[in-house]
């Protein structure tokens, strides 16, 4: 079974309301999974989680009039109330915040990489990554039209306004990991995760892209891999006041759930017991992208279905060792051709699923 996709165009509000009422069953279910994934693994009341959302939503409203009026059309589209589908959104600050002040080896999944044409058969530039996340969060494809500024097309769970894995006309894409610190707080409300993903792909030039990331501090930390068709390619680890760019080894680059070299960029990442599976994942990623230069899709689809140190693999699969709410599956593996603006996506684990193409035109 596919993704679904929709097309969206006009103002934010009125993308948000077509997104609200084309996923309404999806973002039923999301809201669902989320509000126990709150109170089980975060300990956290619904009470609470709403309060924080909220305290959340009326500075996002200072921060981006366009994202505010997206999460309120897709409440109105869905005919949810809106601090749910604000929920949704802040999830990233608000989830990851709380599971790391009581479980620190939470933050774990998601293998991103890059090539860049020296190293690619075609000589074009491809990036991607499995995105590894909650076995019933439901997600989508969205090709958004704007009304200002390049076309998009991203993944993203259904409820959540914009896209966290995509790329947009000008051939700029962005992948994304999840990772944490000591000094992670959701309550010092800077711009959040899925506002700078939204903002990332709004921009035509790499040079705009990153100021979105590094031009003001972060509530918490996070990943952002953003490359552009003849251009290049740079890994940015973001934590609350500080960050580091990663470039291309080689002509490769990988990234997973880990700092590179905390210790040099003066970072404290939180004790974690299973760190060492991220470094595995990104180690083997890079590994397997040298060996099999000059690379193609084909190649690059086989990687994502890697096996090696299975269900802890870059193609994951839920692990019977860990409890139920600790299992993590890919829920798509992703290619994309900055070139020629081709996405490939599978919608689940990429040794079961196949790939469709998406194509988004200038």
């Amino acid at each position: 079974m596919r993704l679904p996709f929709l097309e969206l165009s006009g103002t934010c509000l009125k993308q948000g309301q077509v997104h609200g009422e084309s996923l309404k069953d999806l973002i039923e279910k999301n809201i669902a999974v989320y509000s126990r994934r709150f109170q089980k693994e975060a300990k956290l009341s619904k009470v609470e989680v709403l309060k924080r959302t909220d305290s959340c939503l009326r500075t996002l409203k200072k921060q981006s009039i366009n994202y505010y009026e997206g999460i309120l059309g897709i409440a109105e589209g869905s005919n949810q109330e809106l601090m749910n589908i604000a929920m949704l959104n802040f999830r990233y600050e608000l989830l990851y915040h709380a599971i790391g002040k009581l479980q620190m080896d939470a933050v774990d999944g998601c293998t991103s990489y890059a090539v860049l044409p020296e190293v690619v058969s075609n000589g074009h530039t491809i990036m991607g990554q499995n995105w590894d996340w909650i076995p019933d969060v439901e997600c989508a494809i969205v090709e958004t039209t704007a009304q200002v500024g390049p076309h998009q097309m991203a993944f993203t769970e259904a409820g959540i306004f914009g896209g966290k894995i995509g790329m947009n006309s000008e051939g700029l894409a962005l992948t994304v990991n999840g990772m944490n610190t000591t000094v992670d707080d959701w309550s010092r409300f800077e711009k959040p995760f899925h506002l700078r993903c939204f903002e990332v792909l709004s921009f035509a030039t790499l040079e705009n892209a990153m100021e979105v990331l590094t031009g003001t501090p972060r509530s918490c930390t996070a990943n952002f891999m953003i490359g552009q068709a003849q251009n290049t390619v740079i890994d940015i680890e973001l934590a609350p006041d500080t960050y580091v760019k990663i470039s291309p080894q080689g002509g490769v680059l990988g990234h997973a759930n880990h700092f590179t070299d905390p210790d040099s960029a003066e970072i404290t990442e939180p004790p974690n017991p299973r760190r060492y599976l991220s470094k595995f994942r990104c180690e083997r990623m890079e590994a397997l992208l040298n060996e099999l230069k000059p690379l193609d899709v084909e190649g690059i689809q086989e990687i994502l279905k890697d096996h090696e140190n299975h269900p802890q693999s870059i193609c994951r699969h839920p692990d019977p060792a860990l409890p139920p709410e600790q299992h993590t599956v890919t829920k798509t593996g992703v290619i994309m051709d900055l070139d020629e603006r081709k996405l490939l996506l599978t919608n689940g684990n990429p040794c079961k699923n196949e790939f469709t193409e998406f194509s988004l035109l200038n």
